[in-house]
C-alpha cells in the first residue's frame, strides 16, 4: 500500500526531534547579507581611524630598514610582528562580526546546541551518496542561486562602473587625495547597491528555506495517531501530565481559598476551605482541602485575603474525609458548620462596625 500523504502541519514533538537532530529553517545567505551590512557600516564609520594606523604602521615598519638591515633572519620576526600588530587593529572589527553572526544566527533557530547534528555517520562518508547529493535537486538549485547571484552582481557592478566611468576620467588634474576619496565614496556606493540585492535575496531565500523546512517535517494522520499513542503510554509523559494536572488544581484550589467564608483546622495537620450562598447552595461548598504543607499553604493564603480561620480539629478531620472538593458537606455536619460559620459572620460585622 502506497505511503499517506503527509499533509499535516508537524507536531511539537516532532519539531523537537528534528531541532535536536539540527534541522531548523535556517538561511546562510541572511547571515551573509547581515555580515555585509555590519561590515560597511562599520568601515563606513572607522575608516578615518583605520586609516589612521594603516598609516602608523606602514610608516613604522618602513623605518625599520634604517635601523636595521632585513635579513633571512630577520624577515620572519618582521612579519610576525606586523602580523600581530595587524591583528590588534583588526581585532574590534573581528568581534562585531562575531557578535552579529551569532545574533543572525540566534534570531533566526534560537540558542541551540545539538550533539546529534555533529555525530560522525558512516553514510556521509559513503562516496556514492556524496555522488548523487552532488547532482541532486537541491544541489542544482543553489548552483543555479549561486550563478544567478554573481550574474546580477556583475551586472550592477558593470552599469555602476559604465555611468561613474566619465566622472573618473575627470580626476586625472585633480590631488592624490581627493581621487581617494572619491574612490572610497565609489566603492561605497556600490557595496550599498550590492547590500541591496543580497538582502533582498536573503530574505528569499529565508522564506524558502522556512518553506522547504516546514514541507520535510509534515506528517501524514497515521503518524499524528502513532505519536500520540506513544505520548499516551509512555510512563514519563503520565507522570508529567498528571503532575502538570496536579498543579493546575493546585493553583485553582489557591484561587478559591481566597473567595471561602472560613477554614477549618486542626489545627496543623489538616486544612479545610467552606463557602456558603444561601442564593445558590443547599449547604455549606468544600472549596480546598489538604494537609501538612498544603494545610500550611491554604492557611497562609487565607491569612493574606482577611479569610477567617477556626480551629476545630474534629470537625476539619470529619470534613477532610467524608467531602471531596466541590462536593456540599455532608448532612451530619450540618450543625456544627452552621454554628462555626455564624460566629465567623458575626465577627466579620463585629470587625466592620467598628471600621
Amino acid at each position: 500500500m502506497a505511503d499517506e500523504e503527509k499533509t499535516e502541519q508537524a507536531t511539537p514533538k516532532k519539531r523537537q526531534e528534528a531541532r535536536e537532530e539540527g534541522r531548523v529553517a535556517k538561511s546562510i545567505e541572511l547571515n551573509t547579507a547581515f555580515l555585509l551590512l555590519a561590515s560597511i557600516v562599520f568601515f563606513y564609520f572607522n575608516i578615518g581611524t583605520f586609516g589612521e594606523h594603516f598609516k602608523e604602521v606602514f610608516v613604522h615598519f618602513i623605518g625599520l630598514s634604517s635601523h636595521f638591515e632585513i635579513t633571512v633572519t630577520s624577515f620572519p620576526r618582521i612579519v610576525k610582528d606586523v602580523t600581530y600588530t595587524m591583528f590588534l587593529m583588526l581585532l574590534p572589527f573581528l568581534i562585531v562580526m562575531l557578535l552579529v553572526s551569532f545574533f543572525i544566527n540566534v534570531v533566526q533557530v534560537g540558542f541551540m546546541i545539538t550533539p546529534k547534528a555533529i555525530e560522525l555517520k558512516f553514510d556521509k562518508l559513503n562516496p556514492i551518496n556524496g555522488f548523487k547529493n552532488m547532482f541532486s535537486m537541491r544541489s542544482l538549485g543553489e548552483l543555479v542561486k549561486s550563478v544567478l547571484k554573481a550574474s546580477v552582481i556583475f551586472y550592477i557592478l558593470y552599469l555602476f562602473i559604465k555611468k561613474r566611468m566619465p566622472h573618473w576620467f575627470d580626476l586625472i588634474d585633480t590631488s592624490k587625495e581627493i581621487v581617494f576619496l572619491t574612490l572610497l565614496k565609489s566603492i561605497f556606493l556600490v557595496s550599498v547597491y550590492i547590500l541591496i540585492f543580497i538582502v533582498f535575496m536573503a530574505v528569499l531565500d529565508y522564506l524558502f528555506q522556512k518553506y522547504t523546512f516546514e514541507k520535510s517535517i509534515r506528517m501524514s494522520h497515521k503518524e499524528i495517531k502513532d505519536e500520540f499513542k506513544q505520548m499516551e503510554g509512555d510512563p514519563h509523559v503520565k507522570q508529567k501530565i498528571r503532575s502538570l494536572q496536579m498543579e493546575m488544581a493546585k493553583k485553582r484550589m489557591m484561587e478559591d481559598v481566597k473567595k471561602a467564608d472560613v477554614v477549618i483546622t486542626n489545627p496543623t495537620h489538616y486544612a479545610v476551605a467552606l463557602k456558603y450562598n444561601d442564593l445558590e447552595m443547599n449547604a455549606p461548598q468544600v472549596v480546598a482541602k489538604g494537609m501538612n504543607l498544603v494545610a500550611e499553604k491554604i492557611k497562609e493564603v487565607a491569612k493574606e485575603n482577611d479569610v477567617d480561620i477556626v480551629e476545630k480539629p474534629e470537625v476539619a478531620r470529619e470534613l477532610y474525609k467524608k467531602a471531596k472538593i466541590g462536593d456540599e458537606i455532608p448532612e451530619e455536619l450540618y450543625h456544627v458548620v452552621a454554628e462555626i460559620l455564624a460566629f465567623v459572620y458575626k465577627a466579620k460585622k463585629e470587625r466592620q462596625a467598628k471600621v
